[in-house]
Order: C-alpha cells, then structure tokens, then sequence
C-alpha cells in the first residue's frame, strides 16, 4: 500500500473511533450519572461546639529591616 492509502486508512479509522466515542459519550453520560449520583443523607450536628484555635499575635519587629 501505498503511504497515501495508509494515511487514508488511519483517517478513516480515526473518524470511527472518534464518532463511536462521541455517540458513546452521548448515550452513557444519562446512565451513568444516575449510578454515579451521591445520595443525600443528612447528619446530626455535634452537641458541643468546636474549640476555636489559639491566635497567632502578629510580630510587631518581622516587617522591619534588619
């Protein structure tokens, strides 16, 4: 075969590929996103409060040339 037919051919193939996963991707993505949708649930909250964390004090001197 000749490379133009080769190249011709790899085209070809290529546009195949390429519109099956297209078609597949149109059909599947209903599908699948009835499977891969995360169900609500619900909680309770924690009775007591989270502690809150310690406050950094600001360095007065860390702006300041040496």
């Amino acid at each position: 075969m000749a490379f133009k037919d080769v190249l011709s051919l790899c085209g070809r193939v290529g546009l195949i590929v390429a519109a099956f996963a297209f078609v597949a991707g149109i059909v599947a993505g209903p599908l699948l996103e009835r499977v891969w949708s995360a169900r609500v649930t619900v909680t309770q909250n924690n009775d007591t409060p989270l502690p809150i964390p310690p406050k950094v004090p600001a360095d007065p001197q860390a702006g300041k040339p040496g």
